[in-house]
């Protein structure tokens, strides 16, 4: 953690990243109360480049424009606000500021698309969740991770030998390295620096939290926050990653996606949003991007890796340590078994990832800060998804007592430390012995509830098949029958009105013989369409056969049948239907029967209706006609 009093000193150093120029004007500006948007906008014109890329944000998807601005105006900043403007304005004035390259093995251009790349799918995530503006989540991703340049300005040489040892400026490691050697992380830093020019304590909140998830109320607004800014951090690192291993990346994601209840479709369309507004981003800021591929085909080829990894001696495996560098050497080794391996350094980090990223094999320290080993045991255990996890515990060969602690909460195996490459090989054999039993089990399970739900699936369909008529998708004759026959029993037993229309469309066998059965199928689905648009929340409009359609109304007199019927005549009759460069206007004539004390049964009803029906037909067609008691 970084104390206020350590922030102090290290911004008194005056080496941290800071805005200036137009940017901190404005900055300045919008923190006054008597600030107009003329003025705003006439400092902004001063900078074209910043201009542009606040037209960048307000035409984004979020601001919902008919259509997209090209020109600062008093709008655009309305419907930005200017609280968030003055976090936009920082954000893109410091990713345009020139730095010293202090480490040699740090890429600042790198750096800063990793950085867009995290705003984007953090503001895209936003949207999609409903959590903040999206230009606030575009800020908070964009300046997550500020605080690592700030560390690279203070401590040059020590930060590069930080990179040195783990070989990537983007690697999880650099977290327990930057802890051991400064005392706090980067993280700390990117909060306290971003808390320092006025960002909401809610969203600095989240880049502390955002990797350790345990330490965040449930289901809160916070927690939602810290989970669109862990999957959207996620989801920049997947597009820095080799080509071979992005499919593996965005499996691994798919569970965080799913505790926002983010389904894998839109999430894939979210990705592929992502790749597009980076590039566009990139252009903007003359940053390279990387190729990464759809996020279609990675969720295609991360099922397939899936599968295989469910049959292989490959594992994911999550390490928990409050050793830094004891857990660096362990998920080398691990990695280069070829097991997926993460790593967290307490009990809270620990069962936070456990639950997030699903891991086979734990392998956990006991004594550690916060939650220690054998609580987070405990915990895990206590959940369905824990008590399938292998867990083997590392102790001191003297710690007896602990270790039998542990096996009574639900360990499975231990580790002395040191440990011993030999021995823990031989541990893990015994359990991806276990585990591979375990994914074999499920595997099969999962398939039987696959078999089952496609057959269920398949039956509902065919069910549902075999009551829509194919070709307007209207109910068909059956399900109109079987329709009708309970609103006859359910009027009766509550004493409500009943109605039906039967509706012919006027010389329709003209239209097949003039223009063939491919527009006369046209015709009746137009028709259909015509019913959808005039139809009512209980009606129930039905393809009866050929050119022939019933409406079924329950709870509708005869004065609100009359209406409906007139109002499907109009709309028929002022339609022009164009097919093949052909334009086709219609008719339809139409029966409306009212149950009645001297209906005994439904088929009457029927028959008044297609009485009715032909009375219009004969009296010139283009109307509607009444059933009588007589008919």
């Amino acid at each position: 953690m970084l104390a206020a009093s350590q922030f102090v000193e290290l911004k008194a150093s005056g080496k941290l990243p800071s805005p200036s120029g137009v940017a901190l004007k404005v900055m300045e500006m919008c923190e006054r109360d008597n600030v107009t948007l003329p003025e705003l906008i006439k400092l902004l014109q001063t900078d074209p480049a910043m201009v542009g890329r606040i037209l960048k944000i307000a035409n984004s998807a979020a601001f919902a424009r008919q259509r997209p601005s090209v020109a600062l105006s008093q709008d655009v900043l309305m419907s930005i606000g200017i609280k968030t403007l003055r976090q936009v304005v920082l954000a893109f004035s410091l990713v345009s500021s020139p730095y010293e390259n202090n480490a040699q093995h740090f890429d600042y251009k790198k750096f800063w698309s990793k950085s867009i790349a995290t705003g984007v799918a953090t503001q895209l995530l936003g949207e999609l969740c409903k959590v903040a503006p999206a230009a606030e989540m575009f800020t908070v991703g964009l300046l997550s991770n500020i605080g690592q340049l700030g560390l690279i300005t203070l401590h040059p040489q020590q930060y590069n030998q930080l990179l040195t040892q783990t070989g990537d400026q983007f690697s999880p490691d650099l977290l327990a390295l930057e802890e051991q050697t400064f005392g706090h992380t980067h993280w700390d830093v990117s909060a306290a620096m971003m808390l320092d020019w006025g960002v909401p304590k809610l969203f600095t909140n989240a880049v502390l939290t955002h990797e350790n998830i345990a330490e965040v109320e449930p289901v809160s607004r916070q927690l939602k926050l810290a989970l669109c800014l862990n999957l959207g951090a996620r989801l920049a690192r997947l597009c820095f990653l080799p080509d071979t291993e992005q499919a593996a990346a965005f499996a691994q994601l798919m569970p965080v996606a799913n505790l926002l209840d983010v389904n894998e479709a839109a999430f894939v369309d979210l990705g592929d949003r992502l790749l597009q507004e980076w590039n566009d981003w990139s252009v903007l800021l003359n940053l390279a991007t990387h190729s990464v591929r759809s996020f279609a085909s990675l969720a295609h080829e991360g099922h397939a890796l899936a599968e295989t990894a469910n049959l292989s001696n490959h594992f994911t495996i999550l390490i928990v340590d409050d050793e830094a560098t004891a857990c660096l050497i362990l998920k080398k080794f691990l990695t280069l078994e070829g097991h997926t391996v993460f790593v967290a350094h307490d009990g809270d980090e620990g069962l936070a990832q456990a639950l997030l990223v699903k891991p086979d094999i734990v392998i956990t320290d006991i004594m550690m800060p916060n939650r220690n080993g054998l609580e987070m045991i405990k915990s895990l255990r206590e959940t369905e998804l824990g008590r399938a996890i292998y867990i083997i515990v590392l102790t001191m060969l003297d710690d007896k007592n602990k270790l039998a602690e542990a096996f009574s909460l639900g360990a499975d195996d231990y580790l002395a430390k040191p440990v011993d490459k030999k021995v823990l090989q031989a541990r893990l054999s015994a359990g991806l012995r276990v585990v591979t039993e375990q994914h074999k089990m499920r595997a099969e399970l999962e398939q039987l509830h696959s078999r089952l739900f496609d057959l269920n699936r398949s039956n509902e369909q065919a069910q549902k098949d075999a009551l829509i008529d194919v070709l307007t998708g209207l109910y068909n004759r059956r399900h109109a029958l079987d329709r009708l026959a309970q609103e006859w029993s359910s009027t009766h037993r509550y004493h409500q009105d009943l109605c039906i229309l039967m509706i012919d469309i006027d010389h329709f066998k003209q239209v097949n013989d003039c223009y063939g059965h491919d527009v006369g199928d046209h015709v009746l689905c137009e028709f259909a369409a015509i019913l959808k648009e005039n139809e009512r929340v209980a009606d129930i409009p039905c393809r009866f056969g050929g050119e022939e359609f019933i409406v079924i109304l329950p709870g509708t007199n005869l004065e609100g049948a009359l209406l409906l019927a007139e109002r499907i005549r109009v709309s028929v009759a002022n339609r022009k239907i164009v097919v093949l460069d052909q334009t086709i206007s219609l008719t339809v004539s139409m029966g409306v029967a009212m149950r009645m004390a001297a209906y005994t049964h439904v088929e009457m009803l029927i028959k008044a209706a297609d009485n009715a029906l032909y009375h219009a037909k004969h009296s010139g067609r283009n109307q509607v006609s009444v059933a009588t008691d007589g008919q």
